[in-house]
């Protein structure tokens, strides 16, 4: 096969690294993923014939050079990370995996003749703000985690400029679809659901911008080909609309038909819970011509089926 067919991904094996994995192998490409051994493999269990992976973990420098050097990629998707808003006292591990972990793939990869290496961000970078977030906003991070994925995102732009490298980084805000964790809020309710139980809540009108899988597995594809509008960018990925947790409730209540009962103050009131988390996603449309195409109603009408039909044990 082509070398402009081969795309590594590290993460592959994580939300948003899987269905991204799926869909470049519907498109004709070979996916090569760098998977830890302490991997899940759950979400792509039923691809591993289909794909090349690699047991690689980012802070071994040497097999991340050796192995990068051995694949000569076409593109670059990072996706690995370590924790998001779980596990926030690990913060060694946090910092390890995010900023050394993406400083040894931007390193290793340095002479390869890649059309794009795209780091993935988090909106929570940044922070607190009672307006549409725009990538030229101040990054605040009030979690490790997004402290980590600032920095991480900073070390790239500066890479891009150094080493004239095309080089961006994709900043998705709530994403949610099939084969999200359980533990999240969107499954959480889903299997509330079907089970006939309590849906716990926490207080407040917490809100956010909530944007379905596929069309942040779009955004990641469309980015190849626009090296030379995006390189060195920053990119919301989002839909520009905010939702509180209770019009999510109601909307798959009228997706699924069913209704259950609602404890609010379940969950106790988290640091980086706001009533306002909304990207502005402007410059995205006009540098990369992406917008998310997916209703609310429509995406939670296709998770729910989703988890129902699947049941999935994690």
């Amino acid at each position: 096969m082509s070398d402009r067919k081969k795309i590594l991904i590290t993460g592959g094996a994580g939300f948003i690294g899987a269905a991204l994995t799926r869909k470049l192998l519907l498109k004709g490409f070979e996916p090569h993923l760098f998977l830890r051994k302490s991997t899940n493999l759950w979400r792509i269990k039923d691809l591993l014939s289909q794909i090349n992976f690699y047991n690689v973990d980012l802070l071994d420098k040497l097999k991340v050079e050796k192995t990068v050097k051995k694949i000569n990629p076409f593109a670059i998707f990072h996706l690995a990370t370590y924790s998001s808003y779980r596990d926030q006292l690990e913060y060694e591990k946090i910092i390890q995996t995010n900023i050394k972990g993406t400083l040894n793939l931007l390193s290793t990869s340095k002479d390869i003749s890649y059309e794009l290496f795209v780091n993935t961000g988090s909106s929570s970078e940044y922070g607190i703000k009672n307006f549409p977030m725009k990538e030229d906003d101040s990054l605040e991070p009030i979690s490790f985690y997004a402290a980590a994925k600032a920095g991480a995102t900073y070390i790239c732009k500066v890479f891009a400029l150094e080493f004239n490298k095309p080089i961006v980084t994709l900043r998705p805000f709530s994403v949610y679809g099939p084969y999200e964790a359980d533990d999240r809020l969107i499954p959480t309710v889903i299997k509330a659901l079907i089970n006939n139980e309590t849906i716990k809540l926490t207080y407040g009108n917490k809100r956010r911008d909530f944007v379905y899988i596929d069309d942040v597995v779009d955004a990641y594809i469309k980015s190849l080909g626009k090296k030379s509008k995006i390189s060195g960018q920053v990119l919301n990925i989002g839909t520009g609309v905010e939702y509180t947790n209770e019009e999510i409730v109601k909307i798959l209540f009228k997706v699924s038909g069913k209704k259950a009962r609602i404890e609010k103050g379940a969950f106790p009131k988290r640091l980086w819970d706001n009533p306002h988390w909304v990207s502005d996603t402007s410059l995205t449309k006009r540098v990369m011509g992406w917008e998310s195409k997916t209703s609310l109603q429509e995406g939670l009408k296709k998770t729910y089926e989703w988890f129902e039909k699947n049941q999935i044990q994690y």
